[in-house]
């Protein structure tokens, strides 16, 4: 159902409605139409997708003593495969967001002595090697040894993701790192604060694009990729909220 959340299925199911609105003489349902068709080329912009993407990368709060005693343990997120691994060593099938997200976790593991990586992410289809296993091989190219390496190779989706992290055994420490890209963050966030974890967050991969005029109000496909990645964040937000809080009855 991704592609509901796409600005150029909304351009395509309106522009193919718009001659049978016309026709049937349904003025409120061709303006609405001609709405949408608006709204879709806007957000396809480098300036339309900034909008839609620039809140969810915001700063955002910390739990206390991030700063003054950072915690020992960062759990990264994968971002997802571009094509099928040939073996769980296969890490150059990671994406770029993984990629993004797996360097930033090294870079922090580094700056301290005695820090772990917990890589999270199951298969990304049936039959082939778990996504935090990709992950764990690629950060061990970069020198992370096996030690400092833990992989939960269960979860599906971001709750899942910390729904798992809660689950593990031996348990991780109630104050985490949390590694992904900035416009997951907000998502990310909400998900292991309802599952008992505070989160220090350590974001990657930003996504702004430049937006100088004129050329900020032409379509383009790295905006559409960007509006597509930051509806999904909304939707997946009101989703999440919703799931914590469900509605009395």
């Amino acid at each position: 159902m991704k592609w509901l959340l796409s600005p150029l299925a909304w351009l395509l199911i309106s522009g193919a409605l718009l001659p049978f609105a016309w026709y049937w003489r349904r003025h409120i349902a061709f303006a609405v139409l001609c709405a949408v068709v608006l709204a879709a080329l806007v957000v396809m912009t480098p300036l339309g997708a900034n909008l839609l993407a620039r809140p969810l990368e915001r700063p955002f709060y910390a739990a206390d003593g991030c700063a003054a005693a950072p915690p020992a343990v960062a759990v990264v997120l994968g971002g997802g495969v571009d094509a099928r691994p040939r073996n769980d060593q296969d890490y150059s099938v990671l994406n770029l967001a993984s990629r993004r997200r797996v360097d930033r976790a090294v870079a922090w593991w580094r700056a301290g002595e005695g820090r772990v990586l917990v890589m999270q992410g199951g298969a990304p289809h049936r039959g082939i090697p778990a996504l935090a296993e990709l992950m764990g091989a690629y950060a061990r190219t970069q020198g992370v040894p096996a030690q400092a390496l833990r992989l939960e190779v269960r979860s599906g989706d971001t709750w899942g993701n910390a729904v798992h992290a809660a689950e593990l055994s031996p348990r991780l420490p109630r104050r985490v790192v949390l590694v992904t890209s900035l416009v997951h963050m907000r998502r990310a966030q909400t998900a292991y604060v309802r599952n008992g974890f505070d989160v220090c967050p350590l974001g990657t991969d930003l996504r702004r694009l430049p937006s100088r005029i004129p050329w900020a109000l032409v379509p383009r496909t790295s905006a559409l990729a960007n509006a597509e990645v930051a509806l999904h964040e909304w939707a997946g937000l009101v989703y999440y909220r919703w799931r914590a809080d469900p509605p009395a009855r």
